[in-house]
């Protein structure tokens, strides 16, 4: 896991929201796992109901993703059930931080793990492609746990404050890191994982502002992350599509799908394009199988080929401006008339 210095004055600030992170994985144990998923759930109610903008992100995407096909009431139950995913995602990492890992462990059990041994058995490491479904960050500590050679790929938060936070966060749960920033510094420390047979996963289903591949997505055109299909087409790795999700019983499967094939034609734009659709559609089926465990709050379409869809992006409601607006069109029309 790499590490990074911060100064004096971040370190005090940081240090108290790390309290924070301390106390909260202290009480999640204090109050056992399963009364920590109940809290969960209340949790993300609360959320439903008081917090507005998440809720209409939530509806505004699923109607970009439906076409406008999905009622209206099927809209509100998944939004009330991603945050109650969300709250319960959060407080587990509380529970498993606080270092009772052995109990969530045993409710994480393993499907296509031939899939994984057959792809390192080439020897050019592995490129898991994953996304913001079900409890994602768990994917990282349990095949470390498991003895495998296993790294997240993360962006860095802006604020120092938060990264620090959120480093001693990652150290609490054991997820292996590396960071995006400095890009020489990640380009050279992911050849060297895949360079040792390791696996690199990478997080692929958020909207790329810059760079992006434009591929299809839930019918829309989506831009996508490359990196992983770049990658692969530089070190010959296996891509092998990597996921976690929630039972209802709170118990998690880890789904290890298939390799994705590949080839390397010699056109280079052409070849990342096709890799990059390829591991879009496995993200897209996964999100499918069980709606409310993808995070539906990312302006996923935002990015479009022509420039920024206004469309795809939820406006913020300024009820004042609002007012204003209205208020100035009828005098409007009365200077003009």
């Amino acid at each position: 896991m790499e590490t990074r210095r911060f100064s004096a004055a971040t370190r005090l600030i940081a240090g108290i929201g790390i309290a924070g992170v301390e106390l909260g994985a202290f009480l999640a144990n204090s109050l056992g796992y399963d009364r920590t998923m109940a809290l969960g759930n209340a949790a993300g109610d609360l959320l439903y109901g008081l917090l507005a903008r998440p809720r209409r992100r939530i509806h505004h995407n699923l109607t970009l993703a439906f076409a406008g096909s999905m009622p209206e009431a099927q809209r509100n139950s998944l939004a009330r059930q991603v945050l109650r995913f969300f709250a319960k995602n959060w407080l587990e990492l509380f529970f498993y931080g606080g270092g009772n890992k052995a109990e969530l462990r045993k409710r994480i059990s393993i499907q296509g793990i031939e899939h994984l041994e057959q792809a390192l058995a080439k020897g050019k490491g592995v490129i898991a492609i994953s996304g913001h479904i079900g409890n994602y960050p768990l994917l990282g500590t349990q095949f470390t746990e498991r003895g495998y050679d296993f790294t997240v790929v993360i962006r860095d938060p802006k604020s120092p404050v938060t990264s620090r936070i959120y480093e001693h966060a990652r150290a609490m749960i054991g997820l292996q890191t590396l960071y995006t920033t400095p890009e020489r510094r990640f380009f050279k420390n992911a050849l060297n994982t895949l360079g040792r047979n390791g696996i690199l996963c990478l997080i692929s289903d958020e909207n790329k502002r810059r760079g992006g591949v434009f591929v299809d997505f839930f019918g829309r055109t989506a831009s996508t992350p490359p990196g992983p299909a770049a990658l692969a087409l530089r070190t010959g790795a296996a891509i092998v599509p990597v996921f976690i999700t929630r039972n209802p019983d709170n118990s998690q499967r880890i789904h290890i799908q298939e390799e994705i094939p590949y080839e390397k034609t010699g056109a280079a734009e052409a070849d990342v394009a096709a890799i990059t659709a390829r591991y879009t559609v496995a993200i897209e089926q996964r999100i499918r199988a069980d709606l409310a465990q993808w995070m539906w709050t990312n302006f996923r379409w935002r990015t479009q080929p022509y420039g920024p869809s206004d469309a795809a992006k939820l406006k913020k409601l300024r009820p004042v401006k609002l007012l204003q607006k209205k208020l100035r069109a009828p005098l409007g029309r009365i200077i003009h008339e």
